[in-house]
């Protein structure tokens, strides 16, 4: 019998990486809270549209609601359980799946921010790993409907990074490579907090800014002035995790290139904006980051756990990351209502 997986939270990526799964003919159980969203998926399965028209495609998946989840008791135990929903929904996800694994299943965080010590919390840190989503872009634009807004990678720039906690390359992290690899080129690190952390800079840059700005990823990097504060977010990002002793890695800019250009270097900001049209280039204009779509749905962002970490982490080993600060209570404002997503709201910054 084949290794048993679920994924919790099946939205942009948690339903692109496990529909690709499917494909492959793994065997995937997909939970989710959106009751619309699995019964479409029981319906008519997932359908992923892609940028590159010949990567789309439809596949028949197996889909629960949450309250679906105890009639899992009378099924084979699950080996891996990928959680796939946002950061603060971390710990009752993982505590949700606990009672079906099988003796040495395993959870994998797919999310953004630092959630594998939420996870440990509860599952322990010898049943926690992660998996850091370094170049997919995506959106659940519908029940049953995914969209990638990014071009597929390649082992250059690989998509998905796979790695255990304690840094070493185990059976189970080529197993994890391999699944997330059918739909993403995907690779083993043994360095998973450096590129955590260095995914977080370019989350904590951009999702934000997005969010009380309302403009799209490809509008953000036009706007001079937007452009340049996701500079600024993206250097004291940098020197943050630099100072947390994390060994950061390229993602869509060099981290010290990247410092520098916000802290004034005239030559390492021209590099940092080729950087970004390359980036452009590689994304269609419907691309929002996470954040930006949920201001858009009217639901909780992320920011405590992306702005609102790096501004935390710097204040505890006093270096400046209080630009981080302000957006995240910006975001929290655009979230109440109380301001509207406009490029006007960053003029103060």
């Amino acid at each position: 019998m084949g290794k048993r997986i679920v994924i919790v939270g099946a939205g942009a990526i948690g339903g692109y990486v496990g529909a690709n799964m499917v494909r492959a003919g793994e065997d995937v159980t997909f939970v989710d809270a959106w009751a619309e969203h699995v019964q479409e998926m029981r319906r008519d399965g997932l359908h992923i549209t892609c940028m590159e028209p010949g990567n789309s495609f439809h596949v028949p998946v197996r889909a629960l609601h949450l309250s679906d989840v105890p009639q899992l008791i009378r099924e084979e135990p699950i080996d891996v359980a990928f959680i796939s929903v946002k950061s603060y929904d971390t710990q009752w996800a993982t505590a949700l799946m606990l009672p079906y694994m099988a003796p040495e299943g395993f959870f994998v965080s797919m999310q953004n921010s630092i959630n594998e010590e939420r996870i440990a919390a509860v599952a322990g840190w010898d049943r926690t790993m992660g998996v850091a989503i370094s170049g997919v872009s995506g959106e659940l634009t519908a029940p049953g409907r995914v969209s990638r807004n990014s071009r597929i990678g390649n082992r250059e720039r690989p998509g998905l990074k796979v790695g255990e906690v304690h840094g070493r390359i185990t059976k189970r992290v080529e197993w994890v490579r391999s699944l997330c690899d059918y739909g993403e080129p995907a690779v083993a690190t043994t360095n998973l907090w450096g590129v955590r952390w260095s995914k977080l800079v370019v989350n904590a840059s951009h999702n934000g800014v997005s969010a009380i700005t309302g403009l799209s990823g490809n509008e953000r990097d036009k706007n001079e002035t937007v452009f340049w504060l996701t500079v600024r977010l993206g250097s004291q990002a940098v020197r943050v995790g630099q100072a947390l002793g994390l060994s950061l890695e390229r993602t869509q800019h060099e981290p010290e290139v990247l410092a520098r250009a916000g802290e004034g270097d005239a030559a390492a900001l021209q590099t940092i904006r080729d950087d970004t049209a390359f980036m452009s280039s590689r994304r269609n204009d419907e691309q929002r980051p996470s954040m930006a779509q949920d201001i858009i749905k009217g639901r909780r962002t992320e920011t405590d756990f992306i702005n609102g970490l790096v501004a935390q982490r710097g204040l505890e080993i006093g270096v400046d990351a209080s630009l981080h600060a302000r957006v995240n209570e910006l975001v929290k404002r655009v979230e109440r209502g109380e301001l509207k997503p406009s490029a006007d709201v960053v003029a103060g910054l």
